[in-house]
């Protein structure tokens, strides 16, 4: 007779050790910070090479918004040879907008404008 003893093979760690298992092991994303990370991936549609794949790769894998922000210089050193410099600032200018409110100040994101 087999006495409910768990099984190495089938079985998940939080089994082992008694605990209840997650409902899902997807980390659950804050919208904003997905919302920065499609703008800034967006802005590349439509171009290629290696260097645009690069920096694809560096926005989708990079882990929070402060990793975001700092790759903010990169993106337009990325679109400033694809659309020229003036389009690539002023996709960078739009892009940093969504950053309010979601970095600490010492970080140096924009403030938010003040209610009149």
């Amino acid at each position: 007779m087999r006495w409910n003893k768990p099984t190495v093979r089938g079985s998940s760690l939080h089994g082992l050790i008694g605990r209840d298992a997650p409902a899902s092991t997807a980390w659950v994303r804050d919208q904003q910070l997905e919302e920065v990370r499609r703008a800034m991936i967006r802005s590349l549609s439509g171009f290629s090479g290696c260097e645009v794949a690069r920096m694809n790769i560096r926005l989708r894998y990079a882990g929070d918004i402060e990793a975001l922000w700092y790759l903010r210089s990169d993106l337009q050193s990325t679109l400033a040879p694809l659309q020229g410099e003036p389009v690539a600032k002023n996709v960078i200018d739009e892009v940093t907008l969504l950053f309010q409110g979601l970095l600490p100040r010492a970080v140096g994101a924009p403030a938010r404008a003040p209610l009149s």
